[in-house]
């Protein structure tokens, strides 16, 4: 039994969005049905600021983890695809 090819993704992306934004901390929190991710620029002589909040189910922010994990262990490896999708199953 052949397993499907998961659907391609089209995403939209703004200007401003593809821009990103630089972050160089983040914060976890968690509530009972959502994770929290704040990714913060803590800059030399500037107050730490958000730039951006990400709010995730459990289940995302799992998937997540475990997206993260496989692609920094592939990049370790010098084998790392040039993204990744988290809810994709590793090859």
């Amino acid at each position: 039994m052949s397993e499907a090819a998961p659907k391609k993704l089209e995403l939209q992306l703004d200007t401003e969005t593809a821009r990103g934004r630089y972050a160089n901390l983040t914060v976890v929190s968690h509530g009972r049905e959502e994770v929290v991710l704040d990714f913060v620029a803590a800059l030399p002589h500037h107050k730490p600021q958000v730039v951006s909040r990400i709010v995730l189910s459990h289940r995302q922010a799992d998937a997540l983890a475990k997206t993260l994990r496989r692609t920094l262990d592939q990049r370790a490896a010098g084998t790392a695809a040039p993204s990744a999708r988290s809810d994709e199953e590793p090859n």
